[in-house]
């Protein structure tokens, strides 16, 4: 079987460890709705070559489980970057809850070391598109979470910079407009933060011929008249205060 199958088969079982996954399922996702009609004795075959390959690299044997409907990895023997980065979030969120925001920062951060996306880049198989365009959604949402919590320890000229580059990466999210708004105008950069909202109006109707949702519009507005309750807050595990204001959250 060629290696780009087998990395297939491989990323398909890892994204979700300790479940069976049925060959049907393996099948689909590395042939999508084209199978040939020795894909089953392919994926057998894969999966072979995937045990060769763990062991070869030091690994257990046991590793990749055969069941009745299907096979498995096993989760108590192998580590998936993808559980451990969730985990991490989850982490953070709780950390968050017991207003340890610091702590919070602390894990998203370490969270972040484990991407080395794009998600599954070296991996084309059409029936694994799905997995890869939620794998990005989920590094995106955490992104701005550790944003939004540095927001609220008043870091705001420190994540700028990481604004930018997110505005710069997800040009349609308002909800980091909104963020990267705040940041500038808490550093005393209120005419920057009224341009980003003003490019992203500009960018929202001339790729989609829509306004920005009344959240940024709103607080684009409080920005111009100053808005008290745009001042930085003393760090709680509350959301921050642009969020009161209505701001989106895409």
């Amino acid at each position: 079987m060629p290696g780009h199958r087998q990395r297939g088969i491989l990323a398909t079982l890892a994204l979700q460890p300790g479940r069976i996954v049925a060959t049907d399922h393996l099948i689909e996702a590395v042939w999508y709705d084209k199978p040939p009609r020795t894909a089953m004795g392919q994926v057998q075959t894969g999966i072979w070559m995937l045990r060769t390959a763990l062991v070869n690299a030091g690994g257990p044997a046991e590793a990749v489980q055969s069941c009745a409907t299907g096979y498995r990895l096993n989760s108590e023997l192998c580590s998936v970057d993808v559980t451990s980065y969730r985990t991490k979030i989850a982490d953070a969120r709780a950390m968050q809850r017991r207003g340890r925001l610091d702590e919070a920062v602390r894990l998203v951060r370490s969270a972040h070391e484990l991407w080395r996306g794009p998600a599954l880049v070296d991996i084309t198989h059409r029936g694994l598109r799905g997995w890869a365009a939620r794998l990005e959604e989920e590094h995106a949402v955490a992104l701005q979470y550790r944003a939004s919590l540095e927001l609220q320890l008043g870091r705001h000229e420190e994540v700028i910079p990481d604004l930018l580059e997110l505005v710069d990466h997800y040009p349609m999210r308002e909800s980091l407009h909104a963020d990267l708004m705040l940041a500038l105008y808490r550093s005393g950069r209120q005419a920057d933060a009224l341009k980003v909202f003003h490019d992203v109006r500009q960018a929202l109707a001339e790729e989609l011929g829509i306004d920005p949702g009344p959240g940024l519009r709103t607080l684009a507005q409080a920005i111009l008249r100053q808005d008290s309750r745009l001042a930085p807050r003393p760090a709680t595990n509350q959301p921050p205060p642009h969020t009161a204001l209505s701001a989106p959250r895409s």
